[in-house]
């Protein structure tokens, strides 16, 4: 029988980026300064916290959880009612649900954190390990299968925590507590070189055979976060040339990654507000007006550079030990395909014209290109929306349940309606070939899925021979079709 002075029990609804961004272990350790009883769970439309309390510490709580919440996550509502009262024990984490067809946020993938690079050089199970991350950062949209965020539903699934990390993932008081990518030097991913007809899988032979390859002008090919990148040194004019010719791209911009700001200073001019942007989690490109030219080839005719700082542990212990300030890391196609992301086709494709390839064993399940903006009147504008912002939603004043925009032939990019959230796909690219169009239908599939989304109007362009007008036209919906450049308004 429950005791008369026994708290009462409140239901907490979190919603917004709430998952995969080390929200519950937050929430926890928010509950044990207060003391608190009860649970907290992911279900496929928020966070979820059932606690005792009474409503004066109550508010105290949710202010606390509003003001001190993780730098990723983004609160967009929080709700609570009072409910029947239950007793409770202790405060715990519960098994995640997944029991509606309303869904919460998924995070983007975050940049490597400060913590974590410490970290690269102070445990021993971690020392100088390439896939370092935590509750705070790492891959996130590009692992992902469905929700709710766990580890068995993402591409970490094959790799069994070692006892050390299972140990740090059920720490409440450790950084990596539920971190669903968590994983270290014994149990997790591992790079391999294909070097000359063999295989290298030592790191550190890794790192000195890439170095060298890079420093001799040669171009490598580089499994990154959401797909291959291809490298060269972005001060080498033949080694530019080169990668201009096989990927035959005449005069399309390079993207270049510096070793850190002050190397990205000497060569650009780079505002406060820029710095800010480019030293984010986020890490996107932006375009810099150039201050001393890199190769002439890297950015033809233009007198501006798009420029990166490195995002994933691998960038920086591979610039730890590279001679060189700035490299090309430029998608890894070729010509108008989508980036690459499977190692069988990275060998067969990219192995033929690159001096090395190096792979992980980690799949990316989502493709996801690098991000391009530019700063402009003292804000962030963006030119292509993909790593770290998708799939974040842009915040609606009305109801686009079921509303599919299939998106024009340039640049594409899909969007999805869902309740009052506009959930924008990564770029995809010209939909001009048949590779395109299946990464374009293989992600429109996958964001149904992992949005529990059924399209119930399709709006689409005019023009009949875009290949994303064809997709619309079969599907069997209400469809409603719009003038391209009134679309642009």
């Amino acid at each position: 029988m429950l005791e008369h002075n026994l708290l009462e029990t409140y239901q907490i609804h979190i919603q917004g980026l709430v998952q995969g961004v080390g929200f519950r272990p937050y929430i926890y350790r928010q509950a044990y300064q207060f003391q608190l009883k009860g649970w907290v769970e992911n279900r496929n439309d928020g966070v979820f916290i059932k606690v005792n309390i009474d409503h004066d510490k109550l508010e105290e709580f949710l202010s606390a959880i509003k003001n001190e919440a993780p730098a990723a996550s983004d609160i967009f509502s929080i709700d609570y009612q009072k409910i029947t009262t239950e007793e409770f024990a202790r405060f715990e984490i519960i098994k995640s649900q997944n029991n509606s067809d309303e869904i919460t946020e998924v995070s983007p993938d975050i940049g490597v954190c400060n913590d974590c690079l410490a970290d690269l050089k102070i445990q021993a199970h971690r020392i100088n390990y390439p896939f370092i991350n935590c509750t705070n950062c790492g891959p996130r949209f590009t692992i992902i299968k469905d929700l709710p965020y766990d580890r068995e539903k993402t591409s970490m699934n094959p790799f069994v925590m070692c006892d050390q990390c299972k140990s740090e993932y059920i720490d409440v008081l450790d950084r990596r507590f539920h971190a669903q990518p968590v994983a270290c030097n014994d149990c997790g991913p591992q790079f391999q070189l294909h070097l000359n007809g063999g295989i290298i899988n030592d790191f550190d032979q890794i790192i000195l055979n890439v170095c060298e390859l890079l420093e001799k002008g040669e171009i490598v090919a580089i499994k990154g976060l959401g797909g291959y990148h291809l490298a060269c040194d972005a001060q080498n004019e033949s080694a530019v040339q080169k990668l201009r010719k096989i990927k035959n791209r005449d005069g399309k911009p390079f993207a270049v990654m510096f070793r850190d700001i002050a190397s990205l200073r000497k060569f650009t001019a780079c505002d406060p507000v820029e710095e800010q942007l480019l030293t984010s989690w986020r890490n996107p490109i932006l375009l810099l007006k150039d201050k001393n030219k890199l190769a002439p080839s890297v950015s033809v005719g233009f007198k501006t550079t798009g420029s990166m700082l490195p995002y994933m542990p691998f960038h920086y212990l591979l610039f730890q030990q590279l001679r060189l300030p700035v490299i090309v890391l430029t998608s890894g196609n070729i010509s108008d395909e989508p980036i690459i992301i499977k190692n069988n086709e990275a060998l067969e494709k990219l192995g033929p014209i690159t001096s090395a390839v190096l792979t992980y064993n980690r799949d990316i399940h989502n493709r996801t290109d690098d991000s391009v903006a530019f700063v402009s009147n003292n804000k962030s504008r963006l030119i292509r929306r993909s790593r770290s912002y998708v799939p974040s939603p842009v915040r609606l004043t009305f109801n686009a349940e079921g509303i599919f925009a299939a998106g024009a032939e340039l640049v594409n990019c899909f969007c999805i309606g869902k309740a009052d959230q506009a959930i924008l796909s990564q770029h995809i690219g010209d939909l001009k070939n048949l590779e395109t169009l299946e990464f374009y239908t293989e992600s429109v599939a996958r964001f149904q899925q992992l949005f529990r989304f059924k399209p119930t109007l399709v709006v689409h362009d005019l023009h009949p021979d875009y290949l994303s007008t064809k997709y619309a036209k079969e599907c069997d919906v209400p469809q409603i079709g719009v003038q391209h450049h009134h679309a642009h308004i």
